[in-house]
């Protein structure tokens, strides 16, 4: 009789051992799938931001038109950092198809002293509002540049 008994204590911390170690097992499975989850929403986050400063940075030379305008006493005033910057953030982050862009609008404004970079914008855009759950746009985005009349200054 006391056999048996031990048998039914054994069974029963058998099953508590069981359910202890699946418990742990499932643990260690969710915290794997939550770390490696976090992980990527961490480097789309970083992604996004970066894009978004080299978009920024590119959409702003098209609009100013000139990296290296003068003053009005004729002192060079340097923009192109930030181009310069979102050049070498696209061969970061970007596609390949977005790094061969960034080098063709690189050595055709070296050859040129200016560049297009519409389609290298339009691709980052694009990029970004994909990360962002967005639909790309279906018309090209028509950007406002506000200059001050110079009769009234």
């Amino acid at each position: 009789m006391r056999a048996v008994r031990h048998h039914g204590e054994f069974v029963e911390y058998f099953k508590i051992i069981v359910a202890v170690i699946i418990a742990v097992i499932g643990w260690i499975i969710a915290h794997n799938f939550t770390s490696a989850r976090d992980v990527k929403n961490a480097q789309r986050a970083t992604r996004v931001e970066a894009f978004t400063e080299a978009y920024k940075a590119l959409a702003r030379s098209g609009l100013d038109k000139e990296l290296l305008p003068k003053d009005k006493d004729g002192k060079v005033i340097n923009k192109a950092i930030p181009v310069e910057n979102a050049i070498a953030i696209i061969h970061l982050y970007g596609t390949e198809k977005q790094s061969q862009m960034a080098s063709k609008y690189a050595l055709d404004f070296v050859n040129n002293r200016g560049a297009d970079c519409t389609e290298l914008v339009n691709s980052l855009r694009k990029t970004i509002r994909e990360y962002l759950g967005g639909e790309d746009l279906k018309n090209m985005p028509i950007y406002l540049v506000v200059t001050p009349n110079k009769e009234k200054i």
